[in-house]
């Protein structure tokens, strides 16, 4: 991942910014046949290393999704509190919805999340056979 690009209250408001930081953090599974294909797949101890940058990613996506969705709760609320004191506030109407929009799209980061799991927990089982990927794999 780019080491300039870190996540922020306002990143998680840009939802352009969070998508294409969520595929710098994404880039260890996209490039996992690349990747396996360097590492030798016999050693127990390869594949664990190997492992490990998957797990390592997986946690820094869910931190970052987890980040954002308390970021925009927080906004939700407090744009909430708003309008409990001035309902007729078209401005902040507008912009909790367009808040609660951008909450969907990144909680919907974590049904990516699972699919993009599954597809390199599958491909790294099918080429490190010697490691047991019991702990991260949703499908044991």
């Amino acid at each position: 991942m780019s080491s300039e690009k870190s996540l922020n209250p306002s990143s998680c408001s840009n939802f352009s910014f969070f998508k294409e930081f969520m595929k710098d953090l994404r880039r260890v599974d996209d490039n996992i046949i690349n990747g396996l294909n360097s590492t030798d797949t016999h050693s127990e101890n390869a594949c664990g290393d190997f492992f490990n940058q998957l797990a390592t990613a997986y946690k820094k996506r869910e931190d970052a999704v987890t980040y954002c969705l308390n970021v925009m709760d927080s906004e939700i609320d407090r744009k909430s509190d708003i309008l409990q004191n001035d309902p007729d506030d078209l401005d902040t109407q507008s912009s909790l919805f367009s808040d609660e929009t951008k909450r969907r799209l990144i909680a919907n980061e974590m049904i990516v999340e699972g699919i993009v799991r599954n597809r390199t927990i599958e491909v790294f089982k099918s080429k490190c056979h010697v490691f047991d990927v019991t702990p991260l794999d949703p499908n044991p």
